[in-house]
């Protein structure tokens, strides 16, 4: 009886949560200074926590100081982490588990949270996955490329670019590495692999874009592509040459006239090296666009210059900041940003005040501190604000409730059930184009109405059934070997309506709707001492079920 008490209440607010034909809610937009602190942060780390708040409340609520000394943050790094775990002898190899544990560690625990969430999204753009086996199999080369990810956050697009396309990681995934110059006596040709991403997901994108990221058409208002095959194929010979870094400059070739790649030991972890007896020496046609440094490759010049001006060549492109841009303020802040809040970040892009192009601490503050970003009008506005991820949903929850992790080798272990189920884990993706396109358009009104829901194309019949399992399970007991510290929200619990503010301000940073908020508070206000568990009080009981039903509400899955 008291289960089905419990289970009915649930009932009552799952409707919230999209279970069957949800009413709207209307996110409250009347927010304190705590709650648009909190609200940046959710936009900024891998979620607020009380600490974070009051840092920020100690500074005058001051963001730009705050982005400031988060810059000044040493990077947590990764793969230290997993191989000191494996020369202690704490495990026995690298894998998968070992890699994923370790980077939950620097995400959910690292001081550097800006970095981190930069990172994590960047992840998501520079896609590569342990779902494929050369990643997989590289002892700690995908926390490696994370790393990098990290290192080149606070640098500029070019050195970030360029840094991607000479990690063993990225040559592994998308066959730059040992991609052989073309022979035609034996007809076969240069890889086209990752010039074809290089293009299509790293840079430029399929179509012409206006400096605010609107697409260019031609008179009958199709949008015009930005690249041909002809483009692709020259740029695969850019991208030929590459081999493990051995730290021999005495290195002998192999094969016919020594030519092909020396005998090396497999190394995922730092920058490829050029062997230029496999690099296509001929001349090479790039992008021609006003202002282009150096559009066409003299043949004879080396590998390593090939390379070095075909980033350039992709860098300065004029679709690249709007391209980029449009991106980061979609993961970070808004799926359907303005054209002016795209154009606006674009032109920081292109321009950081100081003559300098693509610098992305530019580039993060422009995002984060733009009036569509921080005016609290937006968050009544239908057409702002993002699905969040599944990863970050877990991450705030952490975050907001003082997580708690046992174990002593590698502990930071979500468990790999939880992480199927989720529909989504860092570095997991299945395919280059990530878990979800930046431009998915969901049938039904948010399609209709022309907007674009990235995350909506994992979130199914089955996660949206599963992921609130994991919640609850992290709620009222442990997901992995998590566990959340809920004393200060137990010690609110005599006060529903108390214990609901405080949830409120750290999962939905004050915008909880006032038909949530009453259903809420209606459930909790309900639990009595008759339908409290054995192994649990009316203050804890009130208290898992306040935050589970908010977790799971649309005001939740909803940041605006």
């Amino acid at each position: 009886m008291i289960r089905c008490r419990l289970f009915l209440i649930l009932a009552s607010c799952l409707t919230l949560a999209g279970a069957g034909r949800a009413q709207p809610v209307q996110p409250n937009a009347n927010l304190s200074a705590d709650q648009l602190a909190s609200r940046f942060l959710a936009q900024a780390t891998f979620g607020p926590s009380p600490e974070a708040i009051a840092e920020l409340r100690s500074t005058g609520y001051d963001y730009n100081a705050w982005i400031d000394r988060q810059i000044g943050q040493p990077p947590s790094y990764s793969a230290p982490i997993v191989v000191a775990a494996q020369t202690s002898g704490g495990i026995t190899k690298i894998q998968n588990t070992q890699n994923r544990r370790a980077r939950n560690q620097v995400m959910i625990g690292g001081a550097d949270q800006l970095r981190q969430r930069v990172a994590y999204e960047l992840s998501q753009i520079f896609v590569i996955s342990d779902a494929n086996s050369a990643v997989a199999n590289a002892n700690e080369g995908s926390c490696s490329y994370y790393d990098m990810l990290l290192r080149d956050s606070f640098t500029t697009y070019r050195q970030l670019l360029f840094d991607v396309t000479y990690h063993p990681m990225m040559g592994r995934y998308l066959n730059q590495y040992h991609n052989r110059k073309s022979d035609s006596s034996k007809n076969t040709h240069a890889d086209e692999n990752y010039a074809r991403e290089s293009e299509q997901l790293f840079s430029i994108g399929l179509y012409q874009l206006n400096p605010d990221g609107t697409f260019q058409t031609d008179s009958g208002g199709r949008p015009l592509e930005s690249y041909t095959n002809t483009q692709i194929t020259e740029f695969a010979k850019v991208f030929t040459g590459f081999t493990d870094e051995d730290h021999n400059p005495g290195a002998v070739g192999t094969g016919t006239n020594h030519t092909d790649f020396p005998n090396a030991p497999q190394n995922y972890t730092e920058p490829m090296k050029m062997w230029d007896g496999q690099h296509d020496a001929t001349a090479k046609s790039l992008f021609h666009y006003a202002g282009a440094r150096k559009p066409d490759l003299p043949p004879g010049q080396g590998g390593v210059q090939d390379v070095s001006d075909a980033i350039d060549n992709l860098a300065e492109h004029p679709n690249t900041g709007p391209f980029i841009s449009r991106q980061l303020i979609q993961r970070l802040v808004s799926s359907n940003p303005s054209d002016g809040y795209v154009g606006r970040v674009a032109a920081v892009f292109a321009n950081n005040g100081r003559g300098q192009r693509g610098d992305m601490v530019a580039v993060i503050k422009a995002v984060l501190l733009d009036q569509e970003a921080r005016d609290v009008s937006f968050i009544t506005d239908p057409e702002h604000g993002k699905l969040r991820e599944p990863y970050v949903r877990v991450t705030h929850l952490l975050h907001a409730f003082h997580y708690k992790v046992s174990g002593t080798v590698l502990p930071y272990d979500l468990g790999g059930t939880n992480e199927n189920i989720l529909g989504q884990f860092p570095l997991a993706s299945p395919t280059v184009f990530n878990f979800y396109a930046p431009d998915y358009q969901p049938q039904g009104p948010i399609g209709d109405a022309g907007l674009v829901g990235p995350e909506f194309q994992i979130q199914n019949a089955v996660f949206g059934i599963a992921t609130p399992n994991v919640y609850y399970n992290l709620v009222n007991g442990t997901v992995g070997n998590f566990s959340l510290d809920l004393t200060a929200q137990v010690a609110l619990a005599d006060s529903p309506a108390g214990l609901l503010d405080n949830v409120d301000l750290l999962l939905t940073a004050g915008t909880l709707s006032a038909t949530s908020r009453a259903t809420i508070l209606t459930a909790v206000t309900a639990v009595t001492q008759a339908m409290v568990p054995a192994n649990s009080t009316l203050a804890l009981t009130r208290t898992r079920l306040a935050i589970y039903l908010v977790a799971t509400s649309p005001d939740y899955a909803i940041q605006k």
